[in-house]
């Protein structure tokens, strides 16, 4: 056995004699070491990014459910003696031209913002499958019909057709849900049709068929499932897009009103104060940067997990 050359080693070194020991058991290189970590991430762990996400998903869900125990001070309390005080020991992140305290309110507003993000997904999922289910399904004037209305969607900036939803059912944290929702439908109803396609030409439909299973019980037995559950995954990764074009909206004035915390709003407000107390708009503009990234992340690591298994 000694004259085995281990591949983990460099020529002329063999297993019998690792770091000046002879008889020892040969150790893994560093790249089959990478290598084991590698598959175990592969095998169904969210691996370091994603547990990190995770973490900051889960922080933003207690902040959401429970404010009080990381804002502390009511984020509509004014206190016009202490406005815009910079970020110290009584207010970690400062305060804003009303002398309300900015953590207290950036930690408020996580509430607004994934409300909107997970509700926003939902329409748009919603409203996806449904139009992606009836072109796969239907015939060709169907599938030609709803393919033409989404590429005239993805033509169209996302922020365009969510404003023209505002104008028509007017601004509020309801209507941006339901515009951010119906914008981003179209990508979902593209994926859908391609999924309920492919799986209508497996051969699991086509032995069903030859059983003579019913046509109903075909599609919700065979092809409803492989084309409904990618679109989970793919809607974790839609809700970090949702909080960003909510707060969008916000910034925009027609989203949230104001006072409510929320974080585009805040954004908007520190506008006329960048120059003196830029901590108005630093920290808001933080909060939705991170949970839109934790959420997209985490998605991408629940979509490798779930492939892995």
């Amino acid at each position: 056995m000694s004259g085995i050359v281990d591949p983990g080693l460099p020529a002329g070194r063999s297993s019998s004699s690792i770091d000046g020991v002879p008889g020892s058991t040969p150790s893994p290189g560093p790249g089959v070491r990478a290598g084991r970590r590698s598959e175990r991430f592969r095998g169904g762990t969210l691996g370091p990014a994603g547990t990190v996400a995770a973490v900051v998903v889960a922080v933003a869900v207690v902040a959401a459910l429970w404010p009080a125990l990381l804002g502390g001070a009511d984020p509509l309390a004014v206190h016009p003696s202490q406005a815009l005080l910079p970020p110290g020991a009584g207010h970690l992140f400062g305060t804003d031209e009303s002398g309300r305290d900015v953590l207290a309110r950036v930690v408020a507003g996580t509430r607004a913002s994934l409300l909107v993000g997970v509700v926003a997904t939902l329409v748009g999922g919603g409203t996806g499958v449904v139009l992606g289910v009836l072109a796969g399904l239907g015939g060709r004037v169907v599938n030609a019909v709803v393919g033409r209305v989404t590429e005239v969607a993805f033509a169209l900036p996302l922020l365009l057709v969510a404003l023209v939803v505002i104008a028509v059912t007017g601004p509020g944290p309801v209507p941006a849900m339901l515009a951010v929702g119906f914008a981003t439908a179209p990508g979902y109803a593209r994926i859908v049709r391609g999924l309920v396609r492919t799986a209508r030409s497996s051969q699991v439909v086509e032995t069903a068929v030859l059983l003579g299973r019913s046509p109903a019980t075909v599609v919700v037995r065979h092809v409803l499932p492989a084309a409904l559950w990618p679109v989970v995954a793919v809607g974790t990764l839609g809700i970090g897009q949702a909080v960003v074009w909510a707060s969008a909206l916000s910034y925009l004035g027609v989203g949230t009103p104001p006072p409510a915390p929320e974080w585009g709003a805040m954004l908007a407000d520190g506008r006329t104060y960048l120059a003196t107390a830029p901590w108005m708009s630093t920290f808001p503009g933080l909060a939705i940067v991170v949970l839109a990234t934790a959420v997209t992340v985490l998605g991408r690591a629940l979509r490798r997990a779930g492939a892995a298994r």
